[in-house]
């Protein structure tokens, strides 16, 4: 029995500690070979053959001790790609900024057109209350239109008389006074 745990011990070792182990090492072979541009399954710290050292160029040389593995070329291009995404970025700013100074302009616009519409109901109400005011003389005598509108100012008198028609401008014009007449008749004009 001791035999068999002794047995069954060294197995425990061999699949939690060396197998685990033995990955790691491959693993990290293959890292550093890939880190190192090298091929994948060669030793990574060994020093290269003297067949590929004549194949060499100074050129190839410098980019073997390259140790984060990014060429001259990469670099280039990322460097390029980072420009290019500051510059979008710079474009992406603006083209923000422009969008909210267009919704300011449309907040305005629409404040604008709200004041519109509300100049233009105040006026059609006052239209129509002008309108209602001018029927009440038109059912009036002509002499006592005259009467009341004589104590009304010039401009009052001469908009309401552009509501009625031109015989009763003439019947209450010719009650009213000489003087205040004249001006109304001015400012129909």
């Amino acid at each position: 029995m001791a035999k068999e745990n002794n047995k069954r011990g060294k197995q425990m070792i061999v699949a939690l500690v060396l197998i685990p182990a033995i990955f790691i090492l491959v693993g990290g072979m293959v890292v550093m070979n890939y880190a190192m541009d090298r091929p994948l399954l060669s030793v990574p710290f060994l020093p290269v053959s003297e067949v590929e050292k004549s194949l060499e160029t100074p050129e190839t040389s410098e980019a073997k001790v390259n140790v984060t593995g990014i060429d001259s070329d990469a670099t280039n291009r990322l460097k390029a790609a980072n420009s290019e995404i500051e510059k979008l970025r710079n474009e992406n700013v603006e083209l923000t900024n422009e969008v909210k100074a267009r919704q300011e302009e449309i907040t305005d616009l629409i404040r604008e057109r709200d004041r519109l519409v509300s100049e233009l109901a105040a006026a059609t109400t006052e239209e129509e209350n002008s309108s209602d005011i001018s029927s009440v003389y038109e059912e009036m005598s002509a002499k006592q239109a005259a009467a009341i509108m004589g104590e009304l100012e010039s401009p009052q008198v001469a908009e309401l008389l552009k509501e009625l028609s031109p015989k009763q401008q003439a019947d209450i014009l010719g009650r009213m006074n000489a003087q205040q007449a004249a001006v109304v008749t001015q400012l129909l004009q």
